[in-house]
């Protein structure tokens, strides 16, 4: 469940900041006074996101390495889980593009980079940036890089492609900060971030050597792993430390230390977190098209843009519930029949309710560590 409620927290991070810049351009365009005050980078969500990636896939294979064919598993139930909603949000993007260009603040598309938009491939828009169509999907394409890594990985051994992921990682990301800007397909591939993924597999081998940490404990590095990044960003370390430190180390001090810590939450607002958590996704992808929804109306109608803010941000989190349960969730059942097999692997979404042990003296390491 905890795992489930950071994902809504991180879902939601996001959400403010793009909620915060549509309304920003509203008031803009109307003439208001409105301005966005941002104590720290909004995109932390994005770096909590990619640490939890790491740990769910090690958490949830990391005694199948080796399988027959176990890759091919992995990588079908990804795609099918991955790869449905996000051609939706492409679709109505490309759509909203040709049928209101006026209202959609983006650049002409190529059928090349359209294509590219589509296969998680990163290729250079109008202006020359590494995005796709629906530019929230620049985290997807890194995310397929980890995910086919990842799979690769799970052919072999696990200490060697744990070992190989590892270097190779890291080796991208040297290489990559080493290359000229025109090299940009090796610029994006080796962007720090790659990195948090392994900060993920490396909290996820601590839950599983059952590592616990108290409540005292978590509530200290949170609001240390918050004040770092408040640190970082008021004096402009984004511009000059790789996205891995200013992000990543906040990312894994709040994410490893509410996931082993002893807590575990019962409450019924936990249990009503937990459900935004699995609806995260949704809400990452559909929270700019209830916004601009939003602000359209707010313009029209003469809605203050505070106001029109908060409408914006719990009419994201309504949509993103909403789409959740009609259409991703349906759709995943669906594919997950037609193309899986009778017996699953375990799930990828797993419920980590189950706490650490706690003991007082050292537990012997099992056979296979």
């Amino acid at each position: 469940m905890k795992v489930q409620i950071l994902r809504f927290y991180a879902a939601l991070l996001v959400a403010i900041a793009h909620v915060g810049v549509a309304t920003e351009e509203m008031a803009r365009s109307k003439g208001l006074p409105f301005t966005m005050r941002y104590p720290l980078d909004w995109g932390l969500g994005v770096d909590i996101f990619f640490v939890i990636s790491g740990f769910i896939m090690y958490f949830t294979m990391h005694d199948r390495f080796e399988r027959p064919l176990i890759w091919w598993t992995f990588l079908k139930r990804r795609l099918i889980r991955i790869v449905p909603l996000y051609w939706i949000c492409t679709t109505m993007m490309l759509v909203s593009i040709l049928a209101a260009s006026h209202l959609i603040n983006h650049n002409a598309v190529d059928p090349i980079h359209i294509l590219a938009s589509y296969l998680f491939f990163p290729w250079p828009n109008a202006n020359g940036e590494v995005f796709p169509v629906f530019t929230l999907g620049w985290t997807l394409n890194l995310e397929m890089v980890f995910y086919f890594c990842f799979a690769v990985a799970l052919t072999l051994p696990r200490r060697i492609g744990l070992l190989l992921l590892t270097v190779g990682f890291f080796a991208l990301w040297l290489i990559s900060a080493l290359a000229s800007p025109e090299h940009w397909l090796l610029k994006f591939w080796g962007w720090s971030l790659i990195l948090e993924f392994l900060m993920g597999i490396f909290l996820a081998h601590l839950f599983l050597k059952n590592v616990a940490v108290s409540v005292s404990t978590t509530i200290v590095t949170t609001v240390a792993a918050l004040v770092l990044a408040v640190v970082f960003y008021q004096t402009d370390s984004y511009s000059y430390l790789p996205r891995a430190v200013t992000g990543g180390i906040s990312a894994i001090l709040i994410m490893g230390t509410w996931t082993l810590c002893r807590y575990a939450p019962k409450s019924r607002f936990s249990r009503a977190l937990a459900v935004g958590g699995d609806a995260s996704y949704a809400l990452y992808l559909t929270h700019a098209f209830a916004a601009k929804a939003v602000m359209i109306v707010a313009s029209t109608v003469g809605i203050p843009p505070t106001v029109a803010f908060c409408i914006a941000l719990v009419a994201a989190v309504i949509v993103s519930l909403g789409v959740h349960f009609l259409v991703e969730k349906p759709i995943n059942s669906l594919l997950l029949r037609w193309f899986d097999k009778p017996k699953p692997i375990r799930s990828l979404e797993p419920s980590l309710d189950a706490q650490p042990r706690v003991d007082t003296q050292p537990a012997a390491p099992p056979a296979n560590a």
